[in-house]
């Protein structure tokens, strides 16, 4: 792979530039980054000596050929205008945000442009990415694109019209469950005798074993659940509390995260359509 730029090394875009360097997808020397505020970058190169801090979006392009773009929807609008600007037919830009559509990306100057939707578990090397390519790459060029993101990822290729619940279940998922979870052991500590340290040791440990499960084929979700839940046992009783306030739960929750990305898609269009200099 050639030299790789992030614009945007926040939560998501360091993660990404973390796991590209630590699984060796790419070495520290070609890698660039930008952000509006250095201290960021200078944090990410303490523990990268190698990489390169660019001073803006123009000396970034200069010297990369693959962009990734992981910056919050509300920051595109001065970025849109840079990428008009400083972007050649031959760069690749691959953008994290799931509200810009790649068809208006597809207004930039470069030819290639996809989508990469991240998870924070990603940073295993080993998680689920989510890829859907524009529309002006050959299929060699897919091929190889996908065979790199194969050392840090596992790409997952998905349509438009499941985008967001696909990155309601990887990339918002994590952060459901932890939450669900961390309840769980608040319960349990203000019920009970045991400590927070304890709960939080035993849940984890629950957790990661219960990923090996699912990961090595033991079992899916529902075999699980009624392999642990015997007749007449403790389990049922505590599955039948979650059938009684979990019913609705979900489906708000995911009419919530749709109302969002609507709104944010909205917002995104407007700035392919002659604003961004406004």
């Amino acid at each position: 792979m050639t030299n790789i730029g992030i614009v945007g090394t926040g939560n998501m875009g360091g993660m990404l530039a973390e796991v590209m360097m630590d699984q060796q997808s790419i070495p520290q020397q070609q890698m660039y980054i930008y952000n509006r505020t250095k201290e960021r970058s200078t944090e990410l190169q303490t523990r990268y000596p190698s990489i390169n801090i660019t001073q803006d979006i123009r000396e970034l392009l200069s010297k990369t050929e693959t962009v990734f773009l992981c910056v919050r929807p509300n920051q595109y609008k001065s970025l849109v205008n840079e990428l008009k600007k400083h972007l050649t037919l031959e760069h690749v830009v691959a953008t994290i945000t799931s509200p810009v559509s790649l068809k208006d990306l597809e207004t930039l100057p470069a030819r290639r442009i996809v989508r990469t939707v991240p998870t924070i578990l990603n940073r295993t090397g080993k998680a689920p990415l989510l890829l859907t390519f524009g529309n002006h790459w050959t299929n060699k060029e897919k091929t190889l694109f996908e065979q790199w993101l194969q050392t840090f990822s596992e790409p997952i290729s998905i349509t438009d019209d499941t985008l967001r619940i696909s990155s309601d279940f990887i990339s918002c998922g994590p952060a459901f469950i932890s939450y669900l979870l961390e309840q769980f052991i608040l319960a349990g500590v203000k019920e009970t005798n045991i400590t927070v340290e304890n709960a939080e040791m035993l849940t984890e440990k629950m957790i990661i074993s219960y990923g090996h499960l699912l990961g090595e084929g033991h079992f899916n979700f529902q075999g699980l659940r009624e392999k642990v839940n015997v007749p007449g046992g403790i389990t049922g009783k505590g599955l039948k509390v979650l059938e009684k306030f979990s019913e609705g739960m979900f489906e708000e929750l995911i009419q919530e995260t749709h109302h969002k990305y609507a709104e944010d898609k909205k917002e995104m269009a407007t700035l392919f359509q002659g604003k961004t200099d406004m």
